[in-house]
């Protein structure tokens, strides 16, 4: 029997999988690539990205903003949530 605190972490892998799967897909869009907007799975993938990154990017506009810096034009918040996912990842661990 798979213990609570393993799906979690089972869950939180999925995640950054997907957040890689979905920064691969931007990348092959901006290169000119074409990945199906339509496909259920794509869909799926943007849509669970979205709403794991977007409070990263909230948060990155504003860190830039308040310095009185045009935002990047690149997206940090990707590298940010994952980072943080593997330190949720790390302190589950230690509760086993």
């Amino acid at each position: 029997m798979i213990s609570p605190i393993d799906l979690v972490i089972w869950v939180l892998r999925a995640v950054i999988i997907i957040i890689i799967l979905d920064v691969i897909f931007s990348w092959i869009r901006f290169a000119g690539g074409h990945v199906p907007r339509y496909n259920p799975v794509v869909r799926f993938i943007e849509r669970v990205a979205n709403a794991v990154l977007d409070p990263f990017r909230q948060l990155q506009y504003r860190l830039f903003r308040g310095m009185g810096a045009n935002p990047l034009p690149i997206d940090f918040s990707p590298l940010l949530a994952i980072i943080l996912i593997q330190f949720l990842i790390t302190l589950l661990n230690g509760l086993r």
